[in-house]
This record gives structure tokens, sequence and C-alpha cells, in this order.
């Protein structure tokens, strides 16, 4: 990647304010860069900054089966056309099915079945309603609401809070070009990253993510990383990082494991990924870094 980010940030976003933890990186002077804990409420500056690069753990796109059964040819212009108080923001009930008006679900985990997303959206079989790199990384569905490694609720808060405001001034990879198309531009990036994909490609050994003393484990591999990637940790960083993040839990894991994704992508040490196939794009949209034939 010849060209540099002005910043670089990883959000891991959620609907719960609790949830939510930001890392930024910003060049030093002598080369590489700082990395520190941000405050979540900062994305909202960082999104305004030109030629930052803003990762985000949730999905940027829509499977391409729904967007054809409700006449969607751009995930951009679904976004912008879509008024904050349309019914497609809340997520529906059981025993009240969703429907392609309303396709997230449940609102409750009581009696809610996958199957209802099939009976609901009449698209077919549950796998018709992953995107492509869904399908290639091994993350869920966009839709599902439930769970631990459900991804919907925090789909529906960047998209409505984040993002839908200000499309006329951020820049989304990869709708709008490729990265380093982008970055050479005067805007914010925002990218789509999977915190799954992210330990695949940066090989982080074996761990669970929800135990504490996992993460901290994890930072010996990691925190090699960041030397090789000329990154240094700020003090209140790096202490949260070696203990394992006993602060904000895997959320700020993850925001630390997904900003070492986007750096060692800038600098070169990761593509960026190429999405596959290119008529799903202008929908279904791409994770940073997946290579599909690779990974």
């Amino acid at each position: 990647m010849s060209r540099r980010a002005r910043l670089v940030a990883h959000a891991d976003w959620s609907a719960s304010t609790a949830a939510r933890a930001v890392v930024l990186a910003e060049p030093r002077a002598s080369g590489g860069w700082w990395l520190r804990l941000e405050a979540p409420e900062r994305i909202t500056e960082l999104l305004a900054t030109p030629g930052a690069l803003i990762g985000v753990d949730a999905p940027l796109g829509l499977p391409r089966a729904y967007a054809e059964a409700r006449g969607v040819a751009s995930f951009r212009a679904f976004l912008a056309a879509l008024p904050p108080e349309d019914p497609f923001w809340t997520p529906v009930a059981p025993p009240e099915r969703p429907s392609l008006a309303r396709p997230f679900y449940p609102a409750l985990p009581g009696g809610a079945r996958r199957a209802a997303l099939e009976e609901g959206l009449g698209l077919g079989p549950f796998a018709i309603h992953l995107r492509s790199c869904d399908r290639a990384s091994g993350a869920q569905c966009l839709f599902w609401t439930l769970g631990p490694k459900q991804c919907g609720r925090a789909a529906l808060a960047i998209w409505r809070e984040l993002l839908r405001p200000r499309l006329e001034d951020v820049a989304l990879w990869p709708f709008d070009g490729p990265l380093e198309r982008l970055l050479g531009a005067p805007g914010p990036i925002v990218a789509e990253t999977y915190p799954g994909l992210a330990y695949r490609l940066l090989r982080l050994p074996r761990f669970t993510k929800s135990r504490g003393a996992d993460r901290a484990r994890a930072f010996a591999p990691l925190g090699v990383l960041a030397r090789a990637l000329g990154a240094r940790l700020e003090a209140e960083l790096e202490a949260e990082a070696r203990a394992g993040f006993p602060g904000v839990r895997d959320h700020g894991f993850d925001a630390f494991v997904g900003c070492l994704l986007l750096l060692a992508i800038v600098e070169g040490l990761r593509p960026a990924g190429d999405p596959v196939p290119p008529e799903a794009l202008p929908v279904e949209g791409w994770m940073l870094g997946l290579e599909a034939a690779a990974d």
C-alpha cells in the first residue's frame, strides 16, 4: 500500500454503549505509529477526519438475495434513502415472523427460531441469507440478532447512528473503489472488518476470547506484530492489553486486534482483499483483508 492514512482507528461497536471500544493509531513524527484507547464517543470526530481509515466490526452490505427481492441495486443508495422512522430499523419479536420490510430477528429470545427467517423472508434456506464474504469467512447472518456471535444489532447501530447521517462525507470501502485510491482522496474511509478473520490473518494461537487469561496470553504475538509495524502502545493500552483488557474486556481486545490488522494492510504486510464475486459488490460489500481464494 503506497499511500498513507492520516490516522487509523478500529471500532468494536454495539447497540449498548457499555459494549463499545475504539483503538486509535496515529503516525509518529519519527515514523511508525502511536496506539491508544480512545473514548468511543470520539468516533463521530474521527468520522470527520480527512484521510482517516476506520474499521468497524459489523457488516456493511446486504445479502444479494434480499437485495434482489427488494429491488436494491446499491447498498449506499439503499441506506441513504432509508428514513429514520422506517420499520427496517426495528427487530421483530417472536412469535411474529420477520419480513422483507423488517428482516432483523429476534428482538427477544423466547421462541426464536432460525427457520423463522426462511419462512418470513421467503428467500430460501438459511444459507441464502449470508453474503459471499460471510460464507468465505465463516461469519454470521446479518439479520440474526440473538446470541454472542450475532452481528445484526451492531450493524443497525452503526448504519443508523454513524453512517447514514454522514454518507455524503465518508467513503465506504469497497463500494466506492479500491483502498489505495480511496486513501488518496480527501475524505475519511469506513471499511468492514471481522474479528474471527483477523485472528486467522494475524495468526493468533487458538484461544477463547471470553476468557481474560486467554486474551492476556494473546498479547505476546500481538506485541511482536505491533513492533514489526513500528507501532508503540501508550501506557493505558499496553496495561490493558497485557492484562487481557479487564476494563473493556473482549470489546477492547477486538478493537486492538482490528486496529493492528488495519495497520498491517496499510503498511503492506497484508493485502486489502479482492471482493468476489464482483457482481455482488454493489450490495454485499466485503471484509477488509479477506481473500476468498486464499482464506
